[in-house]
């Protein structure tokens, strides 16, 4: 890049007589100045902004598997969590017919022995 010098000077005479005063053409004349010292080796390019499209692309990529795997694992957990949860149910159903059964058979208990006892009061 070929880098060429501004003519200050030449600037300010071709904006006066353009009708600039002598405080606009200088003024204009620094801008420009200051707009060709600036550094554009910072700038982006076009291969610059392509490798970061790759880049990102593929970090897309893995973050879409990362989430894939989550998924998979969190609805894996679910189901172990679910069959757990069936089989405390299980239990618990077969405790509960327990406790049913044998109160049952304790008051029918209680109750023939009731009647057993009372049978010899009861008038012939």
């Amino acid at each position: 890049m070929t880098v060429v010098a501004l003519d200050t000077l030449a600037v300010v005479k071709e904006l006066k007589a353009a009708g600039f005063t002598e405080e606009q053409a200088e003024a204009v004349t620094r801008v420009v100045r200051k707009a060709q010292d600036i550094d554009l080796s910072d700038l982006a390019t076009k291969s610059d902004i392509e490798a970061l499209r790759f880049a990102t692309k593929s970090d897309i990529a893995v973050l879409k598997a990362d989430i894939e795997a989550l998924r998979s694992g969190t609805k894996a957990d679910l189901q172990v969590g679910l069959s757990e949860m069936r089989t405390d149910l299980q239990r618990t159903r077969t405790d509960i017919l327990k406790w049913i059964i044998g109160t049952i058979g304790l008051q029918t208990v209680a109750v023939l022995g009731t009647v057993i006892a009372l049978a010899p009061l009861l008038p012939r």
